[in-house]
């Protein structure tokens, strides 16, 4: 598989698994991007207590998942997932809603208690499982690798990247897989670990720096960037230096056909469903 254009249109990678459809970065967002014609899905890996690698996009479990309510982890605070085992953070409900995309239900009861029998499709996920779904649902994966340089002890995230590689080699994923990060470092150290795997380097909405030259030294494959200052310039250029140009997050229609018009290779997008 590649990155480049499929009939003539962009890839559609649904963000965090397709926020306005399921909870983000859930399993159950991933089935019903599928669903709506999503070609991948874009995701955020952390590190556990006991080595496991995780899908959650913040750097604490407050706003996604009901760690403010549970026993565990109100009694034992901060709610990091560093601080706990894979064990504990499957005890807790990853069925929470951004207030912007939430049904009314949601609303009226934000924080519902844990039932038994909770589907896994609506606890955290592991890597593994997002990969499996992924080969199972023929999806792409866009693993982006959260900057933990500064927020993770070194001894649980210093071989992240490593982790991160040795499982998509695991189940055989390899070309099905971007990895990504703001963290230029991670991109130019995950292609020095398995080159084969395809990478691409994030950038903010207003960045100063040259998206350009940040790829190539990284060795990257693709561009990452954030949509609301790209040109049609800037696209065009990315283009004719060999990148894949994949920005973030496009929801509204009329940018998805004025990036798609540019020449864009793929959108990242909380709404496949529109796309």
């Amino acid at each position: 598989m590649s990155l480049s254009l499929i009939n003539s249109r962009p890839l559609i990678w649904a963000h965090r698994g397709g926020r306005s459809l399921a909870a983000e970065n859930t399993l159950a967002a991933v089935r019903k991007a599928k669903e709506a014609g999503a070609d991948g899905w874009e995701l955020d890996v952390q590190v556990t207590k006991d080595g496991e690698v995780i899908i959650l996009h913040d750097l604490n479990l407050l706003r996604s998942t009901n760690a403010s309510v549970h026993p565990l982890f109100v009694g034992n605070p901060p709610a990091l997932p560093w601080r706990f085992s894979l064990a504990e953070l499957k005890e807790l409900s990853a069925d929470v809603f951004p207030r912007r995309f939430c049904p009314p239900k949601y609303i009226e009861q934000p924080w519902r208690e844990l039932p038994e029998n909770l589907p896994v499709d609506l606890r955290i996920p592991t890597l593994v499982e997002a990969l499996k779904l992924s080969r199972e649902l023929d999806m792409w994966i866009n693993v982006e690798i959260k900057d933990l340089s500064k927020a993770v002890p070194d001894y649980l995230a210093g071989d992240i990247v490593e982790k991160v590689l040795g499982i998509i080699r695991a189940q055989s994923m390899d070309d099905q897989v971007v990895v990504s990060s703001f963290k230029h470092d991670y991109v130019r150290r995950s292609k020095e670990v398995a080159p084969h795997i395809l990478t691409g380097v994030l950038t903010e909405h207003k960045y100063a720096g040259d998206p350009l030259e940040a790829a190539r030294i990284a060795n990257a494959d693709a561009w990452h960037p954030g949509f609301r200052f790209l040109t049609e310039e800037k696209v065009q250029a990315a283009r004719e230096a060999g990148l894949a140009v994949t920005p973030y997050t496009v929801n509204e229609v009329e940018d998805m056909k004025r990036l798609t018009k540019w020449g864009v290779t793929g959108l990242v997008t909380d709404y496949p469903q529109n796309a």
